[in-house]
């Protein structure tokens, strides 16, 4: 009777010297997921020693036994990318779609597009990282974390694909993010910044933002029916933003970050200033007649009722802002600008955290930490009234 041969266990290998001289190793690693055959894999010798080849199959062996054995795959940073852009990002929002798209493009696969998955390093990772700033690009500390955040998810996906076992981007150094102070219009530049913008066409615009603390995307996507006039106040529900795609420049709706809405009581002045606004877009639909097309039903709109592009509200600001000298402000300072007018006036960080819309108030407290000269004359102020008022003061 025949004796039954043994099958093979995965780990196990041989090591045979071929007829041209060259020592070769042959092991087995995981089952094929098709066919469920253990895989073969051959070690060839670089030189003519036999421990050479030893010592290969002893690491290879080694690490199918603790588990850290990757099985080689021929799949590029770069052909993984693609496959990766189409089945994971494509289901993000269009603005992070592009982001990835350009990270990817610019700096990640130029340096390691060409390198197989499976054989990507966390060295080699870090030395990228450490090309991309200011030793290396120059790109801000920032900007260094979106890119290599776009590779970590990347090597994630991988992960979870069972490409590669680890994602060599884990623990990886990277440059320090220094909080910046947010660069605000103070209460006593108000006055300066509302006349030098007063004449513009989206004056609405800007006064109710600085007084709202929206940000642009959120009141350009505001609707007539996310206003509770009832209440003062308005309901932000959604976000409008532009395709950036070849062809394709269309406006939409996305809810807003973290699809969190939220409620923001308006002072009566911008209440006014909205029934306004109102009276002013019936004005604009009469005169443009058939053409009027405002089909998201938003606040602000062109003389036809289209949405307002983001840029080109932005120039207007700068362009009014440049002719007083202030120039240094952006759009996002009239958000900053109120939160801190806000705190000045005496509001507790989680009404101004909610009215903001973040998403808890030690990140309200942390991006407005620095106290102004006007708040801490009122706290002494305070201070003083409190001690006047004590039976012992004199």
């Amino acid at each position: 009777m025949a004796r039954k041969k043994k099958k093979r266990e995965t780990g196990s290998g041989t090591i045979y010297k071929r007829p041209d001289g060259r020592w070769i190793a042959q092991y087995t690693s995981m089952p094929d997921p098709e066919t469920g055959k253990l895989l073969r894999h051959t070690i060839y010798g670089r030189t003519q020693t036999q421990q050479e080849v030893a010592e290969r199959l002893r690491a290879a062996t080694s690490s199918i036994d603790n588990g850290t054995f990757q099985e080689p795959n021929k799949l590029t940073v770069a052909e993984y990318a693609e496959e990766y852009m189409q089945s994971h990002v494509s289901t993000l929002a269009p603005f992070t779609q592009r982001t990835y798209e350009k990270n990817l493009r610019i700096h990640i696969l130029p340096a390691l597009g060409k390198k197989k998955l499976t054989d990507l390093t966390h060295r080699e990772v870090q030395r990228f990282a450490a090309s991309l700033g200011v030793n290396g690009k120059g790109l801000a500390p920032k900007t260094v974390h979106t890119v290599f955040g776009t590779l970590h998810a990347l090597l994630a996906a991988a992960q979870r694909d069972e490409i590669i076992i680890r994602n060599v981007a884990d623990k990886c150094t990277l440059p320090r993010v220094t909080q910046s102070r947010a660069k605000a219009i103070t209460s006593s530049e108000l006055s300066r910044f509302l006349k030098a913008v007063e004449d513009d066409e989206f004056y609405n615009i800007f006064f109710l933002d600085i007084f709202s603390g929206m940000q642009q995307s959120e009141i350009l996507g505001l609707r007539w029916d996310d206003i509770l006039w009832g209440k003062n106040s308005i309901v932000i529900r959604q976000q409008l933003q532009q395709k950036h795609e070849r062809g394709s420049f269309n406006y939409y709706l996305t809810p807003p970050k973290e699809n969190k809405q939220r409620c923001i009581v308006l002072a009566a002045s911008a209440i006014r200033l909205l029934r306004k606004q109102h009276r002013k877009q019936q004005a604009q639909r009469l005169l443009a007649g058939e053409l009027w097309a405002n089909a998201f039903d938003l606040v602000f709109t062109n003389g036809f009722g289209r949405p307002l592009n983001h840029q080109t509200v932005y120039k207007h600001m700068k362009k009014a802002l440049q002719s007083c000298g202030m120039e240094n402000y952006t759009f996002h300072s009239l958000r900053h600008s109120f939160a801190t007018i806000s705190i000045e006036n005496g509001d507790d960080i989680k009404t101004v955290q909610t009215n903001l819309g973040h998403f808890a108030p030690a990140f309200t407290l942390k991006t407005y930490a620095h106290v102004s000269n006007q708040m801490q004359q009122s706290s002494a102020a305070r201070m003083e009234e409190l001690i006047a008022s004590l039976p012992v003061a004199k």
